[in-house]
């Protein structure tokens, strides 16, 4: 546990004041070497991660559920971060001799039903959204419901609103997430605080958080437009970058 001068643990995350790039290129060179030193691993939860994203897609197909696509991904978004549990652990066994022991695991598993209910809240939005322009339509398929989307005024205005409510959600869940999970595995802390704490590090880091949400957000991109292939290296090396943003803003270690 990080511990002040005074002997009282240090809790709040500093502001960061370095250049954005510099920071960001911090994370990922320390994720880089903790894939290089738990490869194996690394690249086993990648592997999982693809493999549970194709069995998804298959059952969506298989019970007529292509509708259910999009808001799924996005949903999958907000409760992403839980999947990286494993890697943080790693990370941190790897730092001065630290232990891969999660130290909070009970209010983890609180904090993944907090997520998992946000998800499931816009999953039901998405629905509702589409459900305001569209009525409730037999869905035609996939491949017909976008070409509708893109090439018609109530489509537009789906996405429109979609994409605003969409943000809100992702921008709030990645918020309380991208630092409170780290720090349930680093510390033993309430789920309640972990969330305010990672709130709290995000908005006094706004810019840097932002242009982090950007680079996971591309290269989750890239995985998708990989077929999911990309994921099998991309998922690994965000979680641990992510361990170390963590560790950066809260603990102050760094490269």
């Amino acid at each position: 546990m990080d511990v002040a001068a005074t002997g009282t643990p240090r809790w709040k995350a500093r502001r960061v004041e370095e250049p954005i790039v510099t920071v960001i290129r911090r994370w990922l060179n320390l994720a880089v070497s903790d894939l290089k030193r738990h490869t194996v691993a690394a690249v086993c939860y990648g592997i999982a991660l693809c493999a549970a994203g194709w069995v998804t897609l298959l059952l969506l197909w298989h019970f007529d559920l292509e509708w259910a696509l999009l808001p799924i991904l996005a949903g999958g978004m907000l409760v992403g971060p839980l999947a990286t549990i494993g890697l943080y652990g790693m990370s941190r066994g790897g730092q001065d001799g630290g232990t891969a022991e999660v130290a909070s695991p009970e209010q983890i598993i609180l904090i993944g039903i907090i997520l998992m209910v946000f998800a499931l809240a816009w999953i039901r939005a998405a629905t509702l959204i589409f459900a305001i322009f569209f009525g409730l339509l037999p869905f035609a398929g996939f491949v017909e419901a976008m070409a509708t989307l893109l090439s018609s005024p109530q489509g537009i205005a789906t996405i429109v609103v979609g994409s605003v409510f969409g943000g809100l959600f992702a921008a709030l869940g990645f918020a309380i997430s991208v630092f409170s999970i780290p720090m349930l595995v680093d510390r033993k802390i309430d789920c309640f605080s972990a969330m305010g704490l990672s709130f709290n590090a995000t908005t006094h880091n706004f810019r840097l958080m932002i242009s982090w949400a950007a680079v996971v957000c591309a290269g989750i991109l890239i995985g998708l437009l990989t077929g999911l292939l990309g994921l099998i290296i991309i998922f690994p090396l965000l979680g641990f970058a992510t361990w170390h943003a963590y560790c950066d803003l809260f603990k102050g270690a760094r490269a």
